[in-house]
């Protein structure tokens, strides 16, 4: 692994890296991080962007200058002094990376700061039970994070160091502790701590548990006949090697009885509430992420924290007693493992690159995306020294491990005007594979379902490599349009050619008991019958959604003046990405998750959309909405929408009057907008060095189509401007 992924991750929280001395006494709490910049070539917008990127090229820590690197020194003619490293400082301080006072109920920084102050609490006296064992009759009983079960003694003692020692402002870097009390795992590393063996790690058997435990809402075990009654006799995922492949029954839990308690409990809360929707992944025919997922983590310490650490923000959000510290240690923990691992020099493999992968969803969640990048380049590294085109699609795990990492690649590359990190023929190989899979097997839905997103993948990295072209002028105007033709075609050949049994009528959702009637402030009806597939055909939902926004994106980047009818067409698909997001918001069995992989979606329509307060509103409440589950917006984006909207209100919260605002949600912004302030801060010598996809993109006053009738109004709408490649 590159140098630079090993400063990267030094500088996010809990990995022992750079000292946050000289960051500003009145920042939030948070580590060190920010987002970037969408570039592209054709479309003038006085917003610049959706806001998902900031304007810098690249992460603070690929283009630190050297001073911001080495160490500090110490002042002449004065003796260098080590400051003391301190477990009992503050959580707020600790995640910051600066001193603590330790002064309580509420540090010195924290009091001025006016930001949360929590203190981990004693850990226990030797000889209370060591993590991961049984209590003395045996039962492994399990707890909620929230149960009155000792208040938070089990959250430090339960995790040994979930918070690394923080580094005092003066403090030369050290390496982080879990480096040097590890001892190899096999295969699945990053490597076992002294933590891991606490808890069982090495003791962990590759088959599912018998008789999984429920849980009721407070931790507390479930005795009712369902907990006892779901035995398996299943053999559990093999242990794989680069490219070797899983065995897993879907719906099988992995075994992590042995665990602390905690761990426990957000394991349960991940298998029973987070699927494939909550990674924007379109399908999961394997049960990848409650099977294979789950069964490489019981053996990987880095990994296992990093998806508790998922598990816990969602519960978080749930919980009326959530705080940020409910996930941020867990964090913190996977974070310092997998840099203690990068630094091993051991060799890669499926668990460091699924780490990361899992480490850049919970950045693109906060609404972080120059440190998802920073992930997304080490995990090209990974994925590249494991796998080839052809033999990434010879298991089930490697060809998920493609598509959530073509995800980020897809979506940077067209937000930032450049060209995908994988070439080509990743792309074209994986839609060749799973077209000659639905060939062999017609009947299977599955391979027909993901042939046809992965040939959406591929035009949108065909549009990602055109429009980095276009931005930087290799291409002539006469080539751009004919290359932007080309792909329009194919992506008309993808609906007007679409496999019937993905359209097959007998699944539509044709009504709606309950349902709410249309009101004065909705903007499409609520909800339309015809517009949405019944499982196993949701996911056709859901693509139909990805097909209007990507042809969205790509009609807007033509090179010539786009007439009346063509700008109607882009409202027709922005009001048919509108009326796809109150269908599946209104249907009562729309699967958990599936607001979430529509939100890039609603984000390109919401500037096509008339602008009036009716629109406007109606976008707000989804904003608003998307971010009660988790999802948040970055603050750059919130600026683009409140001048979009004319209302900066918009930048404190997206309803009027707090509407929504819960405290948490106001803890997780306030973690959130400290990344990125503290990057804008780091990175503002590069402000406007990359253009936007949407730099040309002018959102006037004008008349346009109207979305509920498609006649005339006076209404602002999307006006784009004629500028050559």
């Amino acid at each position: 692994m590159s140098e630079y992924y090993h400063q990267f991750l030094s500088s996010m929280a809990g990995a022992g890296g750079q000292s946050m001395g000289n960051q500003p006494e009145s920042s939030p709490p948070i580590p060190h991080h920010q987002t970037m910049p969408m570039a592209g070539p054709h479309l003038t917008n006085p917003y610049q962007s959706l806001g998902y990127f900031t304007g810098f090229p690249e992460p603070i820590m690929f283009n630190a200058p050297k001073a911001q690197r080495s160490r500090r020194k110490s002042a002449p003619g004065l003796d260098h002094i080590k400051h003391r490293r301190t477990r009992s400082g503050c959580y707020t301080c600790r995640s910051r990376r600066v001193k603590c006072d330790e002064v309580r109920p509420i540090c010195e920084r924290c009091r001025k700061g006016k930001r949360e102050c929590n203190y981990p609490e004693p850990t226990p006296a030797k000889g209370s039970s060591s993590l991961g064992s049984r209590d003395s009759s045996g039962q492994s009983q399990q707890t909620s994070p929230d149960s009155s079960h000792g208040g938070d003694d089990d959250e430090d003692a339960g995790l040994e160091s979930n918070l690394d020692p923080i580094l005092d402002e003066e403090e030369d870097d050290l390496e982080p502790q879990s480096a040097t009390t590890q001892t190899s795992m096999p295969l699945f590393s990053p490597r076992r701590t002294s933590t891991a063996s606490s808890f069982g790690l090495q003791r962990i058997s590759t088959g599912m548990r018998q008789e999984p435990e429920a849980l009721s809402p407070d931790g507390n075990n479930s005795s009712s006949p369902s907990a006892t009654a779901l035995k398996a006799s299943i053999t559990g995922p093999t242990t794989p090697g680069l490219s070797g492949t899983f065995s897993s029954s879907p719906h099988a839990r992995p075994d992590w009885s042995t665990f602390p308690t905690d761990v426990q409990f957000y394991l349960n809360y991940f298998y029973d509430n987070i699927n494939h929707y909550h990674y924007c992944m379109v399908n999961d025919a394997d049960d990848f992420f409650r099977s294979i997922l789950l069964g490489i983590a019981v053996q990987n310490e880095g990994l296992l924290y990093a998806i508790v650490g998922f598990s816990a923000y969602h519960y978080m959000l749930k919980s009326p007693n959530g705080r940020i510290k409910d996930f941020l240690h867990y964090y913190n923990r996977s974070v310092s493992l997998l840099l203690a691992f990068l630094k091993s020099k051991e060799r890669n493999n499926i668990a460091t690159l699924l780490t990361i992968l899992q480490l850049a969803t919970i950045e693109e969640y906060l609404g972080d995306w120059v440190n998802l990048m920073g992930h997304q380049r080490a995990a090209f590294e990974v994925l590249t020294q494991l796998f080839t085109p052809q033999t990434v699609m010879q298991s089930p795990a490697s060809r998920m491990i493609l598509t959530w990492y073509a995800r980020f690649d897809v979506f940077i590359g067209i937000m930032g005007s450049c060209k995908t990190s994988l070439t080509r023929e990743w792309f074209a190989t994986n839609v060749e594979y799973y077209v000659s899979k639905a060939a062999e097997e017609p009947g299977n839905l599955s391979w027909k379902i993901e042939s046809s997103s992965a040939r959406l993948r591929l035009f949108a990295m065909e549009m990602a490599h055109l429009f980095g072209k276009g931005a930087r002028k290799e291409v002539s105007e006469e080539e751009y349009a004919v290359e932007h033709h080309r792909i329009l075609m194919a992506l008309e050949d993808w609906k007007n050619n679409r496999d019937p049994a993905l359209e097959d009528p007998s699944h539509l959702v044709t009504e709606f008991p309950n349902a709410r009637v249309k009101g004065p402030e909705d903007i499409v009806s609520s909800p339309a019958p015809g517009v949405l597939f019944r499982p196993p055909l949701f996911t056709s939902t859901i693509l139909r959604c990805e097909w209007h926004s990507i042809v969205l994106m790509h009609n807007s980047q033509s090179v010539s003046e786009p007439s009346d009818e063509t700008q109607g067409r882009l409202m027709e698909h922005a009001s048919a990405i509108c009326q796809i997001w109150e269908t599946v918001q209104s249907w009562s069995q729309s699967p958990e998750g599936s607001l979430i992989i529509l939100h890039p979606c609603l984000a390109i329509a919401s500037l096509f959309v008339p602008r009036d307060t009716k629109h406007h509103m109606w976008m707000r409440r989804k904003f608003a909405l998307l971010e009660g589950m988790g999802y948040i917006s970055p603050i750059s984006m919130r600026t683009r929408m409140a001048e979009l909207f004319n209302d900066q209100t918009c930048l404190h919260w997206w309803l009027p009057n707090g509407e929504g605002f819960t405290p948490i949600l106001k803890a997780i912004r306030n973690f959130a907008d400290d990344r990125n302030a503290t990057a804008a801060l780091a990175q503002r010598d590069n402000v406007g060095q990359i253009r936007h996809v949407f730099s040309k993109m002018e959102i006037g006053q004008r008349a346009d189509i109207n979305m509920d009738t498609g006649s005339n109004s006076d209404q602002g709408g999307v006006k784009i401007e004629n500028n050559s490649a």
